[in-house]
């Protein structure tokens, strides 16, 4: 993975930022048909406007996964956020574009999922996310790619 991309990408994003504006870094081992895989995204969150009566956010990402099925991807989705004193739960919905398709993804066109519950501890955010990554039945095969782990995230 190239990491000076990576760092290019987010530096640039903050840019552009508003307050408020998140920096993430994930790592998420592979569940259930990606065991062999590890994801590794960086992120940056930034706030929108209420959605549907509830705060809400944009999300960037970059990165990608090893394993047998490796591929880098970037992304972008809108999300929901409740937060509840220190800790947050927020849920987001978008799309991404991979580098690799496989036996498990079969489109470089991918909707994702991320459910998201953080704590607020000492000025970062640490949280246990779970990630989905699926055509949505667009073309066959479609597995999809699940990662667990942990994603720690700093306000800038």
């Amino acid at each position: 993975m190239n990491v000076l991309k990576l760092v290019v990408f987010t530096v640039g994003l903050l840019c552009l930022s508003s307050a408020n504006a998140q920096v993430t870094v994930e790592v998420d081992p592979g569940v259930m048909h990606a065991t062999d895989a590890t994801l590794v995204l960086l992120g940056f969150t930034m706030p929108a406007e209420p959605l549907f009566g509830t705060d809400s956010y944009y999300q960037f990402n970059a990165g990608g996964w090893t394993g047998s099925t490796s591929a880098y991807l970037i992304g972008v989705a809108r999300g929901l956020q409740w937060d509840f004193k220190r800790t947050t739960v927020r849920l987001s919905l978008g799309a991404s574009l991979i580098s690799d398709t496989s036996e498990l993804l079969s489109t470089p066109f991918e909707f994702y999922e991320q459910f998201l519950i953080e704590r607020h501890i000492r000025g970062l955010d640490l949280g246990l996310s779970y990630r989905h990554w699926s055509n949505a039945g667009l073309k066959t095969p479609n597995v999809g790619m699940n990662f667990l782990g942990l994603q720690i995230q700093v306000t800038w």
